[in-house]
């Protein structure tokens, strides 16, 4: 019996023995395979616990500027909290600095089409506003005409399009070579707080009011040669406007009631033709598909006693967001996600998709922030 007795109690040591070396083997293990896991895929540890969520974020300070590299996969930014240039990675785990520059009063960044070129926009004392462009390959920059108040890049990226303030106090809309040079007005104009938009696949410009609370807007175009100037769209108070990628269609964004502060949306087409979609929601909440067949949207829960669309504008209120697209052919309406698998609130601003269409980034203004929401 002791002879037994020792045997097993022989055999129960040697046991504990192996289970405690394969726990530490396995724990070490699994240790070196997380490691390489990480090494693989180029994802910082902070971020690996955070891959199954639908929604991540990709920058780790507050952006404006953004543009969408296609062909490299990658998106540039520039920081707000000082100005300094990035480009990162569609999952933010590759970060590259494009500039060191402090820009203090940095507003925003409007890229040129091609990237190569950035049209800065600071805000100065008295909300005026002060525009400098440059050159990402030639290491130039250049300052802007003063009395210039708005300004886009035309749809190759080779002019500029902008309002201007002449001396006698008319404005007009002219377009430049990039850094202001041989430059020719296309229209008059008495508009004071002037949106500009080139539309896409068309050698036309488009120009309306900046939607506000009291201001009826008109939706107006012309040629980048000059010629007459066409309103195709009026009617609606403090709305905006977003062109489809083929330039057949605008979203428009509008108050629902003119006395009201409920937003509502609906397609205008360029001839001026009308169909309503009903979402309620605003511009910078909604971009469309690749193939123009559909809308991505965040619908916002916005409170009762504001004045829209002006005070979210000045950012007097935040909102919380969940996730749409719509077919515009039969409005259909379809949630990217559900609400179980909403990690944080979101209040969107600046939608872009990927190329392939298979993430829908935006700017969480909550935070700054840009995210991306995997479909």
């Amino acid at each position: 019996m002791k002879k037994v007795f020792t045997i097993s109690s022989s055999l129960l040591v040697a046991v504990l023995i192996f289970f405690v070396a394969y726990n530490i083997a396995f724990k070490k293990d699994s240790e070196v395979s997380k490691k390489t896991l990480k090494e693989y895929i180029g994802v910082k540890e902070e971020r690996l616990d955070s891959l199954d969520s639908r929604i991540i974020p990709i920058s780790d300070e507050p952006a404006t500027g953004i543009f969408l590299d296609k062909k490299n996969e990658k998106i540039s930014f520039y920081s707000t909290d000082n100005g300094k240039a990035w480009k990162i990675n569609f999952t933010g785990s590759k970060k590259d600095n494009i500039s060191n520059n402090d820009l203090i009063g940095l507003e925003d960044v409007l890229w040129s089409p091609s990237g190569h070129q950035v049209i800065s926009v600071f805000k100065q004392i008295g909300g005026a506003r002060r525009f400098s462009l440059y050159d990402y390959q030639k290491n130039q920059g250049v300052g802007l005409d003063g009395n210039i108040s708005s300004i886009a890049w035309d749809n190759y990226g080779n002019k500029i399009i902008y309002g201007y303030t002449e001396k006698n106090g008319n404005k007009n809309i002219s377009i430049a070579d990039p850094d202001g040079k041989n430059w020719k007005k296309i229209a008059d104009t008495q508009i004071q707080n002037l949106s500009i938009a080139p539309i896409p696949q068309t050698s036309l410009v488009s120009f309306w009011n900046e939607g506000k609370n009291k201001e009826e807007t008109g939706l107006f175009v012309v040629g980048t040669n000059g010629g007459e100037v066409k309103k195709i769209f009026s009617g609606k108070f403090g709305a905006d406007y977003k062109w489809s990628p083929s330039g057949e269609r605008a979203i428009v964004s509008y108050l629902k009631d003119q006395a009201g502060n409920k937003m509502t949306t609906g397609l205008v087409d360029i001839n001026g033709g009308y169909v309503d979609l009903g979402i309620p929601t605003i511009i910078s909440k909604m971009e469309w598909s690749l193939d123009n067949k559909y809308v991505y949207y965040a619908l916002p829960s916005m409170p009762e006693n504001m004045t829209m669309p002006d005070d979210y504008k000045i950012g007097k209120f935040k909102t919380t967001d969940t996730f749409w697209k719509i077919n515009i052919k039969n409005g259909e309406k379809t949630r990217l996600i559900g609400l179980e698998e909403i990690n944080g609130a979101y209040d969107v601003d600046k939608l872009f998709l990927s190329p392939s269409e298979d993430a829908l980034f935006f700017v969480n203004r909550s935070d700054g922030k840009i995210y991306r929401l995997k479909l």
